[in-house]
C-alpha cells in the first residue's frame, strides 16, 4: 500500500530549528521540527519529505511558532499533546 500523500506548510526556522505544520488527517495537524532532538526509534521521530527530526508537543513550541499557530486558529487537543486542531 502506498503511503498517504501529507499536506504541510513551513512556520518558520528559529535558530538551526525548521517548524512546519503537518496536517495528518482531515482536520487533526502536528508540529515536525528538524533537526530533532531524539534519536531515530523514538516514538516522536518522523520523516517528512526529504527531512528527519520529530514532532513536537505544545507544550515544547517556542512562543513565535505558537503566536503563529494561533493567528492560524490552530489549537492544542486535549486528548494528545502533539495533536492540533483548527477551532473557532
Amino acid at each position: 500500500m502506498a503511503k498517504k500523500e501529507l499536506s504541510w506548510q513551513f512556520i518558520r526556522e528559529t535558530g538551526r530549528k525548521k517548524y512546519f505544520l503537518v496536517q495528518s488527517s482531515r482536520d487533526e495537524y502536528f508540529i515536525f521540527r528538524t533537526p530533532g532532538f531524539v534519536e531515530e526509534g523514538s516514538k516522536n521521530f518522523y520523516s517528512l519529505a526529504n527531512w528527519e527530526g520529530e514532532i513536537v508537543p505544545w507544550g515544547s513550541t517556542p512562543a513565535k511558532v505558537r503566536s503563529w499557530l494561533v493567528r492560524k486558529k490552530v489549537k492544542p487537543t486535549a486528548a494528545k499533546s502533539t495533536a492540533l486542531t483548527t477551532g473557532s
